[in-house]
């Protein structure tokens, strides 16, 4: 293989890391609505590991301030647990600055200041739930099996952290199955089946029965899925009144738009630069087909998923050369601006942070292709998308052994000093 055709290539798929370079298309025009779950996921070795309980110094909060995956936030406090309590615990802090974009970006620091928060929890009547001045949280008395949270954000307070649910909670509690709808790109269409959805509908299946709808479109981009353009009005239009939950996994193939039309760039650092301004344009797209959505739907929960880190799939022979040729932070960078510009201005919108939640990992061992993921990868997804939801898992993970369990202990909840809520 030439140098002059690596270089291409490894530019290529750099400069659209931000997902899914699809090279399937499905167009059908169809609803794919998903039946019964698969619990039968298969098994694997990447099971994660329970947290080991160590606390610090409220102060000293890492950036990465929730538990994700490896289950890990620090929490001190008068209604901190004992570290090897099974119990749901955290922080509630007011985000001074309104910094925090998502459960993994910001933290209580000591610039923050707690602030006593309200929870219910949905699916327990033995659970005893304490809130404590100093900000800190504890719900305990949980038996094994599947559970809710839902904090109570004040109307005059939004949450930075981007993970309170508002309708999908309150169509569990009142005993219906919320309707959980999926759009966008392949990440929702191609990989190891289930598809996570599918499989998010399955670690909740203890708890609610949800009906789970799949209208995504494989090479799809956030400009197709524009107010004005036949996807949102064929596809999205006829199912979105009724959706408790909308799942969103957009803006990979903007980025296949951009490389394919600037070829090979002589000047790869304002290539770069121009990948930068796809990500905000991708921003700018999302934020007007929110828009629409509300003229629809005023209250239903959104939840956008972050792409996570590609050129952290070391081992994988292109993503290696990916990582070796632009650096290890130039990737990381570019999806950080994506964080960092998610819209604020919806108090119904989560962010489903695979960016953050993937940090560290071999991601190698997630990908079921280039950019796809398997059956680990999917659990994964599933996963983020359950706890950001409010979901506590204790006991057996449905999804097999590589399930991780339990899932949600701990999470922090950042808000919004007052707002005008006029």
């Amino acid at each position: 293989m030439s140098n002059c055709y690596v270089l291409p290539c490894v530019l290529f798929l750099s400069i659209s890391i931000l997902g899914c370079v699809d090279d399937a298309s499905s167009d059908s025009g169809e609803v794919i609505v998903l039946g019964d779950a698969n619990t039968d996921a298969g098994t694997g070795d990447g099971a994660m590991a329970d947290s080991d309980g160590s606390q610090l110094d409220l102060g000293s909060v890492p950036d990465s301030s929730m538990s994700g995956q490896d289950g890990a936030l620090p929490v001190t406090g008068e209604c901190a647990p004992d570290p090897r309590a099974r119990a749901v615990h955290g922080v509630f802090y007011v985000d001074e600055d309104e910094s925090d974009r998502s459960t993994y970006a910001g933290g209580p620091t000591g610039e923050d200041s707690p602030i006593e928060g309200e929870l219910e929890l949905i699916g327990s009547e033995t659970a005893e739930i304490r809130t404590c001045d100093d900000g800190s949280y504890e719900i305990s008395g949980l038996e094994e099996g599947v559970f809710l949270v839902q904090p109570l954000v004040q109307p005059n307070r939004r949450c930075t952290t981007a993970n309170c649910p508002g309708r999908f909670a309150r169509a569990v509690q009142e005993g219906r199955a919320p309707v959980m709808l999926t759009f966008g790109d392949s990440i929702a269409v191609i990989g190891d089946q289930p598809i996570f959805p599918e499989r998010v509908r399955t670690l909740f299946s203890q708890l609610t029965d949800i009906e789970n709808r799949n209208v995504a479109v494989a090479g799809s981009t956030s400009t197709d899925w524009l107010p004005n353009r036949r996807y949102f009005s064929e596809r999205l239009t006829p199912q979105l009144a009724e959706a408790d939950l909308l799942i969103i996994t957009l803006g990979g193939n903007d980025m296949l738009q951009y490389v394919s039309n600037i070829g090979i760039p002589n000047d790869i650092p304002a290539a770069i630069e121009g990948a930068r301004l796809v990500v905000l344009r991708v921003i700018e797209n999302v934020s007007e087909i929110l828009t629409a959505v509300r003229a629809v739907n005023p209250d239903a929960d959104i939840a956008y998923c972050l792409y996570a880190d590609y050129s952290q799939a070391t081992e994988h022979p292109i993503w290696g050369l990916v990582g070796s040729f632009l650096g290890p932070d130039t990737v990381s960078e570019v999806l950080e601006l994506a964080r960092s510009n998610f819209p604020t201005n919806d108090r119904h919108l989560m962010l489903v942070d695979m960016f953050g939640a993937a940090q560290g990992l071999p991601l190698h061992d997630y990908l079921y292709d280039q950019l796809h993921f398997n059956d680990l990868g999917q659990t994964l997804y599933a996963e983020e998308v359950f706890e950001t939801l409010g979901g506590v898992l204790i006991g057996n993970n449905p999804l097999g052994e590589m399930g991780a369990t339990p899932i949600g202990l701990r999470r922090n909840y950042g808000l919004s000093p007052n707002i005008d809520t006029e």
